[in-house]
């Protein structure tokens, strides 16, 4: 068994619904903290809870003021995520690989995220596009043509001997004219204005005004392409 399937069969075991293995060698160091490949975990979102948001106006406002937010499924999958990558990272080490989690307390600890800007050298969603999963939305979320953006992501990167890839030219913004994130975002956080390699993350959404209320995630036409396909309306 190649040590693709077998992490790939590890993961998959412990809950994760897909892996991609990512070259990102041609990134800068800055990036990459000079590993030469990715492992991108991901989970996707129910579309029974997807269209529970849909359904209920103010979903995460009304979470936080019942104090329920700990049982949310994005919550708990995004938990999920992260804990999947520490557990990646721990098992190649353990087999004498480098490797290093971009978990959310990783990150943190080694000093990987920068809280002034928000921001991290090589987020989950970059190295999505390099494995040809989606583009960039106007949200500033990943949208993949299968999920939309009902997806959780975390990533390891690594020296372990893996196959990698990643496509010469990743998916451009298939958003089009559609502005729906703009427009039921009450925060006015999101410009609408489409993200390409030449747009800075400031130039697509105003981060410091997002409250996470997640409507542009379960609003956004791919995210309902793939509740109605599972059993939504």
């Amino acid at each position: 068994m190649s040590l693709n399937a077998e992490l790939e069969l590890e993961l998959k075991n412990r809950g994760a619904d897909w892996l991609s293995f990512v070259d990102i060698s041609h990134l800068s160091i800055d990036q990459t903290k000079g590993y030469r490949s990715a492992i991108l975990i991901g989970l996707v979102l129910s579309p029974e809870y997807l269209q529970k948001v849909t359904d209920t106006s103010d979903y995460v406002r009304e979470m936080i003021r019942c104090k329920r937010i700990h049982e949310d499924e994005f919550h708990l999958k995004e938990l999920q995520a992260d804990q999947l990558a520490d557990y990646l990272a721990h098992y190649l080490t353990q087999k004498g690989y480098p490797a290093y989690s971009q978990s959310e307390d990783s990150i943190y600890l080694t000093g990987f995220y920068n809280e002034k800007t928000k921001s991290t050298p090589l987020p989950h969603k970059t190295i999505a596009r390099l494995a040809g999963l989606g583009w960039i939305g106007k949200h500033n979320l990943l949208v993949t043509p299968e999920y939309g953006s009902a997806i959780c992501m975390c990533t390891v990167l690594t020296d372990a001997p893996i196959t990698t890839h990643s496509v010469e030219v990743p998916l451009s913004a298939q958003c089009g004219a559609c502005g729906i994130c703009q427009v039921i975002c009450a925060d006015h956080a999101i410009k609408g204005k489409a993200w390409d390699v030449t747009t800075s993350r400031d130039g697509v959404v105003d981060v410091y005004k997002c409250t996470t209320c997640f409507k542009c995630v379960v609003h956004c036409p791919w995210t309902q392409k793939y509740i109605r396909k599972n059993g939504g309306h």
